[in-house]
């Protein structure tokens, strides 16, 4: 049993690597992604934005029209205003002038503050032109760091994975089906050390015969706390990790 302990705390260390090197492979991809969606939102504000300039300028356009057209009017009747004999129809013509000449400041009020709006509104676009530019080339440079980093890691979960593979073919069924059992319920350990006594799982204290067995490592002992599978301390001293081991 104490070699089947041994093949189990080597196997373990492989699962915890292999752990580790996902999670890292999962914060590369999410670094990425995340960068990749802010470079999504910021082209789609842009894309609103131009969007939102185009309906500005033609409101503008349409201002002007209406300018002239207010300039026009008022040209004409300032022109009729020198015709009329009536006393009546000259005080209705002063009041259509005057509403004429209200109408083209308020309008000319307007195309100033559309004009005003279209310069803002460019020098935002023109700044998110270049943010999204620099965060391009970042995201290019990120992506091809990413994809060198990923293969480094996926080299190394393949020699591990072929390790692993072979430790799990030495290992009982009945041990390994133990093992994957504790491992699905509790992330982390599934083969902890027992020493002085105590499960250096949960550090809670075990029956004094079953620590007996614990070091004798003749039977698979399971701590009755925490369920996890237990081997003598002093059994592991001078094991290397699972990379170490590799690259011995």
């Amino acid at each position: 049993m104490k070699e089947q302990l041994a093949l189990l705390r080597e196997l373990q260390n492989i699962d915890l690597e292999l752990d580790e090197i996902t999670t890292k492979k999962e914060e590369i991809v999410g670094r990425i992604q995340e960068n990749t969606g802010f470079l999504d939102k910021l082209v789609d504000d842009l894309n609103s934005q131009k969007e939102e300039l185009e309906e500005i300028r033609a409101l503008q356009s349409q201002k002007k029209d209406d300018l002239k057209e207010i300039n026009e009017n008022l040209t004409m009747r300032q022109k009729r205003l020198r015709d009329i004999g009536s006393t009546k129809e000259y005080n209705a013509v002063e009041k259509e002038i005057e509403s004429f000449k209200k109408s083209s400041e308020q309008t000319e009020e307007e195309l100033l503050h559309l004009l005003e709006v279209i310069e803002s509104t460019q020098e935002s676009i023109k700044e998110k032109e270049d943010k999204i530019i620099q965060l391009r080339e970042g995201i290019a440079a990120d992506e091809a760091e990413a994809e060198k980093r990923l293969a480094e890691l996926d080299a190394i979960i393949n020699k591990l994975t072929n390790r692993q593979e072979e430790a799990r073919g030495q290992v009982s069924k009945r041990v390994i089906h133990k093992y994957d059992f504790i491992r699905s319920r509790r992330p982390g350990l599934a083969v902890v050390a027992c020493k002085n006594g105590h499960c250096e799982g949960c550090f809670m204290a075990l029956p004094p015969q079953q620590y007996i067995e614990v070091q004798r490592g003749n039977t698979l002992e399971i701590c009755p706390s925490c369920n996890r599978i237990l081997y003598f301390w002093e059994d592991a001293l001078g094991e290397s990790s699972a990379s170490d081991a590799m690259e011995a």
